[in-house]
């Protein structure tokens, strides 16, 4: 962005020779914003492929979750446990817990293959109707959502909605068993996917694309359906 200024700046100076003053005076001013002007916000699907964020959930003081991608998305804790037994170093314990991660463009998919990962390890399960595990958007949200949620029966499922339309599935075994499970939820050109330790569960679907401007939630939906157990090593992928 600074480079595309600086070009027009010279382009600008190249011409002043057929500027009037004022008309000059003009021109350097559009060629860049004022400083105190904000970024402006985007939903736009991100390009590339590969790890857009990554969570070790190895933090056992302050209020922060730390991205380890190198992509500057860190979270923000609410009513966490640090430092509990994890699949993986440690892990966060939820109880009436929450993490948030500022929404960005480069986590929304587009039209791009997704694959949202994390670890779970819990003992009991909700009654009535989920337990949000991992999330951006809403159904109503306006671009569309992800979600991974956690039944009453024990399984996981994943939805997924976007421009083409919406998709759920919920599928493998119960995971109410005390023991660290790796969740995955995908989607592709034509189908959502739920992957339970490896093995992978697949609907046929056309979700088209998916671009919200809603933070990434973490163990509720937020605000209910919290999540009860530990999670840990989170991630966000393309491609």
């Amino acid at each position: 962005m600074v480079l595309h200024s600086k070009v027009r700046w010279v382009m600008t100076l190249a011409c002043v020779c057929a500027l009037t003053a004022p008309a000059a005076a003009q021109a350097a001013k559009k060629s860049k914003p004022p400083a105190s002007q904000p970024p402006v916000a985007t939903t736009a699907g991100a390009t590339g492929t590969g790890t857009r964020a990554l969570w070790h959930m190895d933090e056992k003081s302050g209020s922060t979750m730390v991205d380890s991608s190198g992509n500057g998305h860190n979270g923000s804790l609410s009513s966490i446990q640090l430092g509990v037994a994890g699949f993986s170093g440690t892990a966060y314990g939820f109880s009436r817990s929450t993490v948030t991660v500022p929404s960005a463009s480069d986590l929304n998919p587009g039209s791009q293959t997704i694959t949202v990962t994390i670890h779970m390890k819990t003992t009991s399960a909700p009654a009535h109707p989920d337990w949000d595990l991992f999330r951006k958007g809403q159904y109503t949200t306006s671009g569309g959502e992800w979600k991974m949620e956690y039944q009453p029966n024990g399984q996981a499922s994943c939805g997924f909605k976007g421009s083409g339309g919406y998709s759920e599935l919920a599928a493998g075994p119960s995971l109410k068993n005390g023991q660290w499970h790796t969740v995955s939820c995908r989607r592709t050109s034509s189908q959502i996917q739920v992957i339970i330790d490896g093995q992978t569960f697949s609907k046929s679907a056309n979700i088209g694309t998916i671009a919200n401007s809603a933070p990434v939630i973490m163990g509720s939906y937020p605000g209910a359906e919290f999540f009860q157990g530990a999670l840990d090593e989170a991630s966000i992928a393309f491609g």
